[in-house]
């Protein structure tokens, strides 16, 4: 299932989820070809408790929402991450991403990867089983020059909703 997020006027003050079928952009051979927003699986409370989704921003203008406080480890940017995400265009709500998105994890190292620096800094202060949607002004996601590869203009305001599934040692 692909879900779209609708965002009331001032952008992220509610999260509303609406489901519609519809196989992934690039869809596996298998009937892992649709998927549910991982926001709207069931919590596990052994891992992570509701938060109260109130925006933060920070100095450098990205915008956190809280949807889960992780009771995991802390992120550190030294060791792998595992999390899934999904990426949206701010301005259309249209997905940008969907490779990583439902049960498939994106493994990386934030002190040794190419991720846009929005989505490093996303993930400061987060623990494993957390949960974020966050907001990322086009000077911490790709500038000017935007990606054309992936559909991202210059310019950008981008959204991420990504989680926190695990940290290797």
């Amino acid at each position: 299932m692909m879900c779209k997020i609708l965002l009331n006027s001032t952008l992220l003050a509610s999260i509303a989820l609406v489901c519609a079928a519809r196989p992934m952009l690039s869809a596996p051979p298998d009937d892992s070809a649709r998927y549910v927003h991982f926001f709207t699986m069931p919590l596990d409370t052994t891992r992570a408790v509701p938060a109260p989704a109130i925006e933060q921003r920070d100095s450098s203008g990205l915008i956190i929402i809280e949807i889960a406080y992780g009771k995991g480890e802390l992120s550190d940017p030294r060791r792998r991450h595992y999390v899934r995400f999904i990426g949206y265009h701010a301005a259309t709500m249209e997905e940008f991403s969907t490779e990583f998105a439902g049960k498939k994890v994106y493994a990386f190292i934030p002190d040794s990867t190419s991720v846009f620096p929005g989505f490093k800094y996303a993930l400061r202060g987060m623990r494993v089983g957390g949960r974020r949607r966050v907001v990322v002004p086009p000077h911490l996601a790709y500038g000017e020059r935007g990606r054309p590869s992936v559909g991202i203009g210059p310019n950008e305001t981008l959204i991420v909703d990504l989680e926190l599934v695990k940290l290797d040692p």
